[in-house]
């Protein structure tokens, strides 16, 4: 998949970006699940509301993901990682229970294709993009919103 086309959010082509491997999406998934119980929810909650407004969670956030809108090709806003956390994930949850876990391996399944993208990516109309690790360190690989704005602890 060519990521030139994909822009960061400061409107930077997303040189040096791919899309993100199965185990790097799992660890990211564990990530958000540990520090969601660690966190008793809450402390997860407000920090994946601030993370979603440049297209991650804190999972992916520690390991270099973020989610692009296809066809934006720009990192996801807000709306639209809370409807694929909120709506469409919860969706393909529903349908794995009411298989007994068959609709939910056809739900993640899709991870296993080419682009990497899970049922619930391809109805939210995104994809999971990774820094490349080998990445040349220039402007280009940095992560979104890097030069946007400071962050605050």
């Amino acid at each position: 998949m060519d990521t030139v086309r994909y822009r960061l959010a400061d409107g930077a082509p997303a040189v040096g970006w791919s899309p993100a491997r199965r185990r790097g999406r799992f660890a990211a998934w564990l990530l958000d699940v540990a520090l969601f119980v660690v966190t008793l929810g809450v402390g997860w909650s407000v920090w994946a509301w601030r993370g979603w407004a440049r297209g991650t969670t804190p999972g992916k956030a520690m390991l270099g993901l973020t989610v692009f809108g296809t066809d934006t090709r720009r990192p996801a806003d807000r709306t639209r990682m809370a409807m694929r956390a909120l709506v469409y994930q919860s969706l393909a949850l529903l349908v794995g229970v009411a298989t007994l876990g068959l609709g939910w391996l056809y739900c993640v399944g899709g991870m296993l294709g080419a682009t990497k993208r899970t049922l619930y990516d391809e109805w939210s109309r995104v994809i999971v993009l990774e820094r490349d690790r080998a990445g040349g360190g220039g402007r280009e690989s940095n992560p979104p919103d890097r030069d946007a704005r400071p962050r605050r602890f």
